[in-house]
């Protein structure tokens, strides 16, 4: 009985193919490396999306008076927030989407929100008024995008055994936190560019302290995207 328990509690609780809920309880070590290596890209996953909520934490309120000098104190609070407002009407939706189709789609459609959001964060200076309102929608987008987070979770919980379980989900809440804390510091590295930056004529694309790290989180961003549709094991 002992070793039939170990045997369960080694079994990886999603199946290889659609539907499925067994595999052999021997492991190729094809398969076992396709399957870590699809659990790694979703670490990856978790810390872009981290990244993306703090790279401009340090400068969204200056960056918010600069486009639109009507915004007050009270409207950065709902800038803030509507990530977090995002984040939760996505979860349940992208979570329920993954439990009836494969879960490469929630996690993708999450992602090209997130670099949808960016781009649009760094094209605040185009329109001529309401600038702060595409704040808002920029943020809220970027909230919905990061609704992937329990398609991550429920995924390294499918795609590893009981032993491997808890030391999987502490990595991915330790590459979540570790995007939280980096975010601001990979912005620091853009501040030489300036408020001003320079222009790109042709796409009307300015490149500065403001919008290099949202640039640079749209670039990860589709760079996840491609790494999913390479790495990641056909599992639901």
């Amino acid at each position: 009985m002992a070793g039939l328990r170990n045997e369960s509690e080694q079994e990886p609780l999603l199946g290889d193919t659609p539907g499925s809920r067994e595999w052999d309880i021997l492991e190729t070590e094809e398969h076992y490396k396709s399957r870590w290596r699809s659990i790694r890209i979703l670490y990856l996953t978790m810390f872009l999306s981290s990244v993306g909520f703090s790279v401009v934490m340090m400068s969204i309120w200056p960056y918010l008076q600069k486009i639109d000098p009507t915004a007050d104190t009270s409207f950065l609070g709902w800038v803030i927030a509507s990530y977090s407002l995002g984040q939760m009407v996505a979860s349940p939706i992208f979570g329920l989407w993954s439990n009836y189709r494969p879960r490469k789609e929630p996690l993708i459609v999450s992602i090209l929100i997130s670099v949808a959001a960016n781009c649009l964060y760094a094209y605040l200076h185009i329109p001529a008024s309401h600038n702060k309102y595409y704040m808002l929608v920029a943020r809220g987008l970027l909230g919905i995008g990061a609704g992937n987070v329990a398609v991550v979770r429920s995924y390294t919980a499918g795609a590893t055994s009981l032993q491997e379980r808890t030391s999987s989900m502490a990595n991915i809440s330790m590459c979540q936190a570790l995007g939280f804390i980096l975010g601001p510091v990979f912005q620091t590295c853009f501040t030489f560019l300036g408020e001003k930056g320079v222009t790109w004529d042709v796409i009307k694309l300015q490149i500065n302290m403001y919008t290099t790290p949202v640039l640079l989180s749209a670039f990860l961003g589709i760079l996840n995207i491609i790494l999913i549709l390479a790495i990641l094991s056909k599992y639901r």
